[in-house]
């Protein structure tokens, strides 16, 4: 049974979205560093509303009837938009759990060979996309992308170890 570590390299899917069909490259948990931050800047986006409502209505007593009804629809706005990003991360949290044991149970060692390299932005870095050729046993050998910062030994040929779910494709680029 391959081991899938809580990391995963070269990087993220370039190409596939949740929901669509074909080989997904899976998003692994983040780090303990990473977690920890989003952890703590939930908290403070969540009572940032509700302290404008608060304040509309008993602190700024002396500002004008509009101006207090302004900060209180912000200040809803704020919590509306704050608990719809908490539950997304944890969906994507959630998500990436789920992949991660699907791939450590079931998971079969394979071979991703880089067919191509290009330059692409990964947001305001610069990286590369990397094309694969995704093969092992059990299933067909597939293609896919993979999106990664720039590194020495990733050259048109080179093969990195990965693991694949062979009933759909779900696979990990693994160090």
């Amino acid at each position: 049974m391959p081991t899938v570590p809580r990391g995963h390299a070269p990087g993220r899917s370039a190409l596939t979205l949740p929901g669509t069909e074909g080989p997904r490259q899976a998003n692994l948990p983040s780090g303990g560093s990473a977690r920890l931050l989003l952890r703590v800047l939930e908290v403070p986006l969540l009572l940032l509303g509700p302290f404008m409502v608060c304040a509309a209505a008993f602190l700024a007593t002396d500002e004008p009837t509009t101006n207090r009804w302004i900060m209180a629809v912000a200040g809803v706005g704020v919590t509306a938009s704050s608990v719809g990003l908490v539950r997304y991360e944890a969906r994507l949290r959630d998500r990436a759990r789920r992949d991660l044991r699907r791939l450590e149970t079931v998971g079969v060692a394979a071979t991703a060979e880089i067919t191509a390299i290009r330059p692409t932005s990964l947001g305001e870095e610069e990286g590369i996309e990397l094309s694969l050729l995704i093969s092992g046993p059990g299933f067909a050998p597939f293609g896919s992308a993979s999106q990664c910062k720039d590194h020495p030994a990733l050259k048109v040929g080179a093969r990195l170890n990965a693991v694949v779910d062979p009933s759909d494709g779900l696979y990990v680029i693994v160090a």
